[in-house]
């Protein structure tokens, strides 16, 4: 009896013992982002609706200031707060004309290597223009492109250019070339990637890759004198009906860094969900 006893109090001591020196960070989930766009050299431009300090005006938003460089986006019409699991975003009524855009500014991206990831919610389209976000440039040669809904009624997703083939001509594969997977709505991540050094332009909806247009970039954007708008094409008379949470721009053609944006923002936004399985992100934050 006196053996089972002493048996009993070692096995609650040890069992105690385990309970109380489990390390702090199991079952643990969801962790916050290590790593920031902050982080990066490359980081060229950033737009983000959730910090509160970068908005002008409650609850109409007349400004949004880059927390990179000096490119605030300035409204046209009335864009007014909302929130997106619990953090602010900034709402875009269509037949307001609602959108913002910079004005012309050098990014100081000059070898055509240029990133582009973001997140929206697309609420409504009504022309083929209708565009997420678009590059004017202004200076006459027009080596510009955006990304639009590519049909009048809902978002399949498409990149029209202008400029961008051989010798300042168009893409050999026409100045619109459409996503696949479509359509695309409610919230919504995108990343483009613009790879001058190989002549390459890709573009990923939700994580997972939707267009790739192979050795047919020839003629470098300009971003020199460009202007870049939120909700619009580049004409700034196609505004897309949505919400706008956050876009940042890199000088660089590196996947991973476009792949770790995309996590980064599923993870702060409360996106995940639309990641699919096999993304690098999808259970953790970079």
């Amino acid at each position: 009896m006196f053996r089972l006893l002493l048996i009993l109090l070692i096995t609650s001591h040890y069992s105690i013992l385990a309970q109380t020196y489990l390390p702090p960070f199991i079952g643990v989930h969801d962790k916050k982002s290590d790593w920031s766009p902050s982080d990066e050299s490359s980081l060229t431009a950033w737009w983000d609706a959730s910090d509160v300090s970068t908005l002008s005006g409650n609850p109409t938003v007349s400004q949004i200031t880059s927390k990179k460089g000096t490119f605030p986006l300035a409204s046209t019409g009335t864009p007014t707060r909302a929130t997106i699991n619990s953090l602010t975003a900034i709402n875009f009524i269509r037949t307001s004309n609602e959108k913002m855009q910079t004005s012309d500014s050098n990014f100081g991206i000059t070898d055509g290597n240029i990133i582009i990831v973001g997140a929206v919610v697309i609420d409504g389209v009504s022309h083929v223009k209708d565009a997420i976000w678009s590059i004017l440039d202004n200076n006459g040669s027009n080596n510009d492109i955006h990304l639009r809904a590519g049909n009048d009624s809902q978002f399949n997703g498409a990149f029209e250019t202008e400029g961008l083939g051989s010798s300042g001509n168009n893409l050999s594969g026409g100045t619109t070339q459409t996503f696949s997977g479509g359509p695309f709505s409610g919230n919504t991540i995108h990343a483009t990637i613009i790879d001058a050094d190989n002549n390459d332009i890709y573009g990923n909806m939700n994580g997972t890759e939707r267009i790739e247009i192979s050795n047919e970039y020839l003629t470098n954007v300009d971003m020199s004198n460009a202007t870049f708008l939120i909700h619009s094409n580049r004409s700034g008379n196609r505004e897309l009906d949505g919400k706008f949470m956050e876009l940042m721009i890199f000088n660089s053609n590196d996947i991973n860094l476009a792949i770790k944006a995309e996590g980064y923002i599923a993870h702060k936004w409360g996106l995940t969900g639309l990641l699919p399985n096999g993304h690098l992100y999808k259970n953790s934050a970079p």
